[in-house]
């Protein structure tokens, strides 16, 4: 991995902050703690004489999950704030225009997963990865890019949509999977594969 001192293009104007890019020779890492995390997940379901498939109190980190997805998506991680604009966002497209390089990924290892938004989250892009694949812990994983419409149009309660939320600062929860992915409400699909030499798509 390598920290850049880039050059932000965001609406709220031009800010140099420093980013996090990720390439394959991070992968050999990110292979050992998957597979030392599924290891730790059957130790444990072993000591409770049943099988794990998975314990829900066991999520795969969040951290190993966000670059995985950073790596196969190509883009820089944004870990820092940015002083003097909303930073909410986790990864910066090098690539993309402004008004369409913010990254927003949301990650889960178990199903159903149960999705958190802050009341002040702003993307231009978000994506939803599913690293419990078809019920697996294989090394593969899901990538989706969701319509930022349909997030905001969810009806979380009756009469009310999560944007009606955000816009009294309410923070909010919900199944990505159950609610919009499983009605195929989703702009495109990619499937990786996590493997000691680099994330490949399948």
């Amino acid at each position: 991995m390598e920290n850049r001192i880039i050059t932000m293009q965001l609406p709220e104007g031009n800010f140099v902050t420093t980013v996090t890019a990720f390439d394959k020779s991070d992968v050999t890492a990110i292979n050992a703690i998957y597979d030392s995390w599924r290891d730790l997940c059957a130790y444990l379901g072993v000591l409770d004489a049943r099988a794990v498939n998975p314990p829900e109190e066991l999520y795969l980190p969040e951290e190993l999950s966000e670059i995985s997805f950073g790596i196969a998506k190509d883009l820089w991680r944004s870990s820092k704030g940015v002083p003097g604009v909303n930073s909410s966002f986790n990864f910066y497209d090098p690539y993309a225009e402004r008004n369409n390089n913010r990254i927003q990924v949301k990650t889960c290892s178990v199903l159903p997963d149960l999705t958190s938004f802050g009341p002040n989250s702003q993307w231009d892009r978000i994506f939803f990865a599913d690293f419990y694949r078809e019920g697996k812990w294989d090394g593969t994983f899901d990538v989706y890019e969701l319509n930022t419409h349909d997030i905001n149009n969810f009806k979380v309660k009756v009469g009310r949509t999560s944007l009606d939320q955000k816009m009294q600062g309410v923070s909010l929860r919900f199944s990505i999977y159950s609610g919009l992915i499983q009605k195929g409400r989703y702009i495109s699909k990619e499937t990786f594969l996590i493997i000691e030499k680099g994330i490949i798509k399948l």
